[in-house]
């Protein structure tokens, strides 16, 4: 049985603030020390106490080597994310304004530029913000994309700038989740659209002890995802699980911040909730299901695949042109 001890947190619940936690586990995916936490009062889970001294510098020096092995991507590295990036603008194509044939786009996360040379390949006009120098700087000098190298709290503010804001996979890292999206939120126009997505903690299909990683700081669920959108003045259109249900994709737009008494509100419930189906994630649950033994062979040939159409004589941008040529 795992750990379910009640805590007083030293990192205030990035919803409501409050401290009275259950422990969810003390170990991360390698078995060292890391405690993560559901919030009594609200259901959020994440990782207590940060573990990273300084996470600016983290995520600008340390997070791409520990999580993806290399200062730089690799090239399968940059395959599979560009098949992401088309798989993501696929999905929010319809919710784009109408009637532009160049919007003013920001990736905020934009890792190694996939997404910005995409949208640039499009017709828009498109920066991004990385924090990580290595992938920040392989997306202006070897792609010539405008990737600005720095947090979001040192991105210059630019009110109204953007008809599209994107947030893919970066949400779970941010040590303060509410201000962050406020401060981007006001960089996206009034009719503009604001694209997130994240893991789902509660994916049954992925083995409990994988799920926690000193980086990602925040397991977000479907409702705390939403709730956590909603305090930052950003409005749900859709935001569900997609595909096989590990991540969570949600299509916003500006309205009223939620206060936090109505926060509460709609939090009535949650962490029950969020604690039961945490408890559904186990080794028998996760070695019974099918699909965990399917996708081993599926893993496989995916990297050989990725290997044979990214071989390390090409550049990254002819990777991109490649898999991008049928929407150009």
């Amino acid at each position: 049985m795992r750990n379910r001890i009640i805590v007083t947190t030293t990192r205030p619940c990035p919803l409501t603030g409050a401290r009275q936690a259950r422990v969810v586990t003390e170990v991360d995916r390698h078995g060292a020390p890391l405690r993560n936490v559901c919030w009594i009062d609200s259901g959020f889970i994440g990782v207590d106490p940060i573990p990273i001294e300084d996470v600016s510098a983290f995520y600008k020096n340390e997070y791409r080597q520990q999580y993806k092995g290399s200062f730089t991507p690799q090239n399968r590295h940059v395959l599979r994310a560009a098949r992401c990036a088309l798989d993501r603008f696929e999905r929010i194509k319809t919710h784009l304004p109408h009637g532009s044939s160049s919007l003013r786009t920001l990736d905020a996360g934009a890792s190694s530029g996939e997404f910005v040379y995409l949208m640039k390949k499009l017709g828009h006009e498109a920066e991004g913000i990385e924090p990580h120098v290595g992938y920040a700087t392989h997306a202006s000098s070897s792609l010539g994309l405008n990737v600005t190298n720095c947090t979001f709290s040192e991105f210059p503010p630019k009110p109204d700038a953007f008809e599209l804001v994107t947030l893919f996979h970066v949400l779970e890292h941010l040590e303060f989740p509410v201000p962050d999206l406020i401060r981007l939120r006001n960089m996206l126009g009034n009719r503009g659209i604001f694209v997130i997505e994240v893991p789902n903690i509660l994916y049954r299909g992925m083995k409990f002890s994988h799920k926690w990683h000193k980086g990602h700081l925040n397991g977000f669920t479907a409702a705390s995802l939403k709730l956590t959108a909603a305090m930052a003045g950003l409005e749900a259109i859709e935001c569900g699980e997609i595909g096989d249900g590990g991540n969570l994709f949600g299509v916003f737009r500006i309205a009223a911040p939620l206060s936090l008494e109505e926060v509460r509100e709609q939090l009535v419930g949650q962490a029950d909730r969020a604690m039961a189906a945490i408890q559904l994630n186990s080794d028998a649950d996760y070695y019974s299901r099918w699909d965990t033994w399917a996708k081993i062979p599926r893993k496989l040939s995916t990297q050989v695949e990725e290997r044979r159409m990214a071989p390390r004589h090409l550049n990254a941008a002819a990777i991109l042109n490649s898999v991008y040529k049928s929407v150009a």
